[in-house]
């Protein structure tokens, strides 16, 4: 039995702000794991650089059970506190536990021990991001259902994200270098800070949200067999999904790009171009201008959909890249700053559209499956968002293994070969600008612009209200069909869903 539609109301500033305090967490965490955790376990905890990109890597086979079946938890759900607010309550501590325990250096010797241990930590860590971004990324969709909502929604998301980034781009830094003497209580002193700024606002999160006003199928009893086999198959199910695809293929483009380019900038300014100390500035300009950026994305999203507002700051960005790669050491920073602001352009696109885009997925899939799915998709995005890093910090990991990257004897940075900085910068220039024009050529194939989703919706309430599938008119079938990627008679059909 489908999903029944009662109500929807559009979210109010409050709520509004009250959504987005909550990614600080999500956008502040990411980046400084991007770019400070592989320094942290090659330059503090002393792992040899492919051991530390192996550890991130296999936190990830990990995130391949938690994040499907944290999703199917989040649709199943049925509380008094809601499907998804309920566990924006439960993460408060573990956020800032987990977190905390992450940056903490024993002073373990032992290589095997070393990497168990933070292997353990990152798999914990791992699991509580799991367990409130996954019905966090589902709210969109519950508190929200025009593009302009929408888009509102996640513009000012967007901004707590990226000042989470901001801070994370200045303040982790001005803490460790308060102990140069003693890098891992600096570490612990940041870890410690960022844990509280983390663990805090999901009280106004959960305080200032609300869920969709909808009917919900009851939720039948089932074995542990009955369960992992159901999340298996909606996981799997999402597949069938044209406009997930091309999504998926955008968002990992954008998102590898920004994790290589966030892991391997302290190395490329610190051991390429010799600038270390300008290393937080241009960090900071890069997210204060990704940020001031935002209501230029909001609107471009809005008047062109989001697959050409993604072409449009991708192509930006690639364009910054190459000015950059032809920089030496004797660069004047005032240059190195004027290509911050570009970049800072150009991500805050690549980083926006794709998290907006998801919201209008789910609405794909509702066509295709009559339910609402927001956390199972949720649950992809998340899953897919942790794939991401991984491959970037694995990638960046290995290959400075492979181009002999030396570690720090005693906390004193070591001067690295001629042919070691070549290798850095080769990784830090090719991998994005690669993957950038992968996700540019994918965007042209994603179909849901503003004016084909308001038929998606018409078409969706129609057959909500009892509308005959024979009664469509040709032009909303090639609509659907395009966007969907299935013929029309096998849309709107639970199939092998039904419980």
């Amino acid at each position: 039995m489908e999903t029944k539609q009662l109500k929807q109301r559009s979210p109010s500033t409050k709520n509004i702000f009250s959504y987005a305090v909550g990614d600080l967490y999500g956008g502040g965490a990411f980046f400084i794991i991007g770019a400070l955790f592989l320094v942290f376990l090659t330059d503090v905890a002393k792992l040899n650089p492919a051991l530390a990109g192996t550890i991130i890597f296999v936190g990830k086979l990990w995130d391949a059970i938690t994040d499907p079946t944290m999703g199917y938890i989040s649709d199943n759900t049925r509380s008094n506190y809601g499907r998804r607010r309920l566990y924006f309550l439960i993460g408060i501590v573990p956020i800032f536990l987990s977190w905390v325990l992450l940056w903490t250096n024993f002073g373990i010797d032992n290589t095997v021990f070393k990497f168990i241990y933070y292997l353990l930590v990152y798999l914990l860590f791992n699991t509580v991001f799991t367990l409130v971004m996954v019905p966090y990324n589902s709210m969109p969709s519950e508190m929200a259902t025009n593009y302009q909502d929408r888009s509102k929604l996640i513009t000012i998301r967007m901004l707590f994200s990226q000042g989470g980034m901001l801070l994370g781009a200045v303040l982790p830094i001005t803490i460790v270098n308060f102990f140069l003497d003693d890098l891992s209580t600096g570490y612990l002193v940041m870890a410690t800070v960022f844990g509280v700024i983390f663990a805090l606002p999901w009280i106004f999160v959960y305080k200032g949200t609300y869920e969709r006003d909808i009917l919900l199928p009851e939720v039948k009893t089932k074995t542990l067999k009955e369960i992992f086999t159901k999340i298996a198959r909606d996981f799997a199910s999402t597949l069938k999904n044209k406009s997930l695809k091309i999504h998926s293929i955008m968002y990992i483009s954008a998102y590898v790009s920004m994790d290589v380019f966030n892991a391997l900038l302290i190395y490329y300014i610190r051991d390429n171009l010799n600038m270390y100390s300008s290393y937080q500035v241009l960090l900071g300009i890069v997210v204060v201008f990704q940020m001031l950026s935002l209501y230029i994305v909001m609107k471009n999203c809005n008047r062109f959909g989001n697959a050409k507002t993604y072409r449009i700051h991708a192509t930006v960005w690639m364009i910054a890249i190459l000015v950059l790669f032809s920089f030496n050491t004797g660069v004047p920073l005032w240059a190195i700053l004027l290509v911050g602001i570009v970049i800072g352009f150009g991500l805050s696109g690549c980083v926006m559209t794709p998290y907006n885009m998801l919201a209008f997925v789910v609405d794909a899939d509702q066509m295709i499956t009559t339910k609402r799915r927001e956390g199972i998709y949720a649950g992809m995005m998340t899953f897919l968002r942790k794939i991401a890093q991984a491959i970037a910090l694995f990638s960046v990991g290995v290959g400075l293994d492979l181009v002999n990257y030396q570690e720090p004897i005693d906390d004193i940075i070591q001067l690295q070969s001629a042919d070691t900085l070549l290798g850095i910068r080769l990784m830090f220039f090719i991998t994005p600008l690669v993957l950038l024009f992968i996700g540019i050529i994918a965007s042209f194939k994603f179909k849901i612009t503003p004016e084909n989703h308001t038929i998606l919706l018409k078409e969706i309430n129609r057959l909500a209200d009892g509308g005959s599938k024979t009664e469509v008119d040709a032009h909303t079938k090639a609509v659907v069909e395009e966007i969907t990627g299935l013929e029309y008679h096998n849309l709107w059909d639970e199939g092998d869903l039904i419980d």
